[in-house]
C-alpha cells in the first residue's frame, strides 16, 4: 500500500478525518515505513500513533489505583483481513508500551505533530488565515487565537504609505493580500534604494519594536491589499516572548565549542572589522532581512549577536519567523567576557 492509498484509508478514520488530505499525505511522507523483528520495542505509545501494516503487536499499560495498587493490562493488535489494511494503536494515554509480537511493518506518527495539525485544521472563519501566515506557525495555538482577537484588519490602496522611515515604531504588520515596496534612505548620502517587495504572508515592523527605536525603512503599497495590525503592547505581550529566545554568554560559548550552533554577527561591517567574537560569520541585519535568511541552513541552530542584544533580538525574530532556529546572545558583544578577535581583516 503506497502513501497515497494509506492517506485515503486513514482519512476515513475518526482520528485523521479532520486533516486535509494534502496535510495528511505530507505527514505520512515524513514518517517512513519501517520493519521491526519479533520482540522489539517500537516506542512509548504516548508519544506516537502506531499504524500497523503487517504482523502482530502487543500493547501494555501499567498504572496505579487511587489506593496505591499497581495495575496492568495487555492486549494484542493485528491487521484484520477484512478491514482497511491496517490497525491503529492510538497515543491515548500515558504508561503504554508496544512490543512486536511477530515481525512487524509499521509507521510511527508523532502524536504531538498530529495534535498540532489537528489544531490548525480545527481553526475556522477568520482564524483559518493563520495557517497561511508564516509567523503563526511558530506560536502555540492558544496564542494564535489571542493574537487574532487583538489584531485589526486594514484595507489599503495602491500608493498608501504604511510606515515611514525615521518615525517611532508602534505596530507590527502582516500582509494578508497585495504587494508592498520597502525603500531605505541612506542617512548620509540621502540616496533611496528599493530593499524588498513584500507579498502575501510577509510581515514587517518588528525591528523598530524590538530595538525600541525608529523605523528603518518606508513601506508603500504597490497594489491594493489587506493588512493585519498588532499594536506594540500586544506584540510585546504575545509575540516577542515566543519568537525571541536568548542565551547567556557561558552557555553560548559551550554550545559553540561543542559544534552545536553557528555564530552570526548581525552588526555593520565597520563594527565587525573593529572587533568580533572568534568564529563569527558576518550577516548584517539589513542583509538578513533582504536575503541572508535564504542562505542559512534550516537544520542548523544559530546564535546571533550585536553590540547590546537589541539588533540580535530583531535578527532572531526574523530567522524564527522563517522557520530557522535562532538565539540572541544576551547583552551582545559588550557582555561577552571571553576572547575577542581584534585583528584587522
Amino acid at each position: 500500500m503506497d502513501h497515497a492509498e494509506l492517506a485515503r484509508r486513514l482519512g476515513a478514520t475518526t482520528l485523521f478525518s479532520q486533516l486535509p488530505r494534502p496535510a495528511l499525505g505530507a505527514l505520512l511522507a515524513r514518517c517512513p515505513r519501517r520493519q521491526w523483528p519479533a520482540g522489539a520495542s517500537l516506542a512509548d505509545g504516548a508519544r506516537h500513533h502506531i499504524v500497523l501494516l503487517e504482523g502482530r503487536l502487543q500493547a501494555q499499560r501499567h498504572w496505579t489505583t487511587a489506593d496505591g495498587q499497581p495495575q496492568h493490562s495487555a492486549w494484542d493488535v493485528e491487521v484484520a483481513t477484512d478491514g482497511p489494511g491496517f490497525s491503529l494503536v492510538s497515543a491515548a494515554a500515558s504508561g503504554i508500551t508496544v512490543l512486536a509480537a511477530t515481525a512487524v511493518d509499521c509507521l510511527l506518527i508523532p502524536s504531538d505533530e498530529l495534535d498540532e495539525l489537528l489544531g490548525w485544521a480545527e481553526l475556522d472563519g477568520h482564524l483559518a488565515l493563520a495557517r497561511h501566515l508564516k509567523v503563526f506557525h511558530q506560536l502555540p495555538l492558544e496564542l494564535v487565537q489571542q493574537a487574532f482577537e487583538r489584531m485589526a484588519e486594514i484595507d489599503v490602496k495602491a500608493g498608501d504609505t504604511v510606515v515611514t522611515q525615521g518615525e517611532p515604531g508602534d505596530s507590527y504588520y502582516i500582509m494578508l493580500s497585495g504587494q508592498a515596496q520597502v525603500r531605505v534612505t541612506d542617512p548620509i548620502s540621502d540616496e533611496t534604494r528599493m530593499a524588498a517587495v513584500l507579498g502575501d504572508g510577509d510581515a514587517f515592523g518588528e525591528e523598530a519594536l524590538l530595538v525600541e527605536g525608529n523605523r528603518t525603512a518606508t513601506v508603500t503599497m504597490l497594489t491594493p491589499g489587506r493588512l493585519l495590525r498588532l499594536a506594540k503592547a500586544d506584540f510585546d505581550d504575545l509575540l516577542k516572548p515566543q519568537m525571541v529566545h536568548v542565551i547567556d554568554p557561558p552557555t553560548a560559548r559551550d554550545t559553540l565549542a561543542q559544534g552545536a550552533a553557528t555564530l552570526i554577527d548581525c552588526r555593520y561591517d565597520m563594527e565587525f572589522e573593529e572587533s568580533r567574537i572568534p568564529g563569527a560569520r558576518l550577516v548584517p541585519l539589513t542583509t538578513l532581512r533582504q536575503e541572508g535568511a535564504f542562505a542559512l541552513d534550516a537544520d542548523t541552530t544559530y546564535i546571533v549577536y550585536c553590540r547590546s542584544g537589541r539588533r540580535s533580538s530583531a535578527a532572531a525574530f526574523l530567522l524564527r519567523e522563517r522557520g530557522i532556529r535562532a538565539l540572541s546572545l544576551r547583552g551582545g558583544i559588550k557582555a561577552w567576557p571571553f576572547e575577542l578577535d581584534n585583528s584587522p581583516l
